[in-house]
């Protein structure tokens, strides 16, 4: 823990040892077996919860729908679905967000995607309308694309595609086939 230097009677410690210390002398006076309050900023943290508010704070640029979702995920523990699911990893929220933040800045105009936690610890990223869907989902080796079109005699079309997890920029162009931008499925 990092210490900030503060003293009291000899006493060199970090700022919450510093008060517990405080909170046992004579001049802070709390009750017997009382924890002095901390924001959540001080509060000593793990790995983990370091990354997931670094997240939680790059998602500051997206809608208060998409952020209220971002901080949804984050907090899910481990059995959420009362099937042993695992938590949502952090860093692959962060490539969501990431996603997400990328495409708003380039598109212009972003249209919420449905965000779905999976059972094992990843994201599905979801959009759908009358003629196109787009899923993509982040796995172990990346991401996995999924679209689907409707055909002209109505019948569904689907298309996949597997990029890395830093490709960024092969996803926005899945995203702009969706929105119909592009009429042909990006296939490299």
């Amino acid at each position: 823990m990092p210490s900030y230097g503060f003293k009291t009677e000899g006493f060199e410690s970090s700022f919450i040892e510093a008060a517990r210390h405080l909170r046992n002398s004579s001049f802070l006076l709390l009750p017997s077996g009382t924890e002095p309050f901390f924001p959540a900023s001080l509060a000593p943290t793990g790995i983990a919860d370091s990354v997931n508010r670094i997240v939680i704070g790059r998602s500051a640029t997206l809608s208060p729908s998409l952020r209220q979702r971002v901080g949804q995920l984050s907090d899910l523990q481990h059995n959420w679905d009362g099937e042993n699911a695992k938590t949502v990893r952090a860093p692959v929220l962060g490539d969501v967000v990431e996603f997400l933040r990328r495409l708003a800045r380039h598109t212009g105009i972003l249209r919420e995607p449905f965000l779905a936690p999976t059972f094992d610890g990843f994201v599905q990223i979801e959009w759908h309308d009358k003629k196109r869907s787009l899923e993509i989902e982040a796995v172990n080796q990346g991401w996995l694309v999924v679209g689907g079109l409707n055909g002209q005699d109505n019948k569904r079309l689907y298309f996949e595609a597997e990029c890395e997890r830093s490709d960024f920029d092969r996803l926005e162009k899945f995203y702009e086939w969706f929105v119909g931008n592009e009429l042909l499925w990006p296939s490299q």
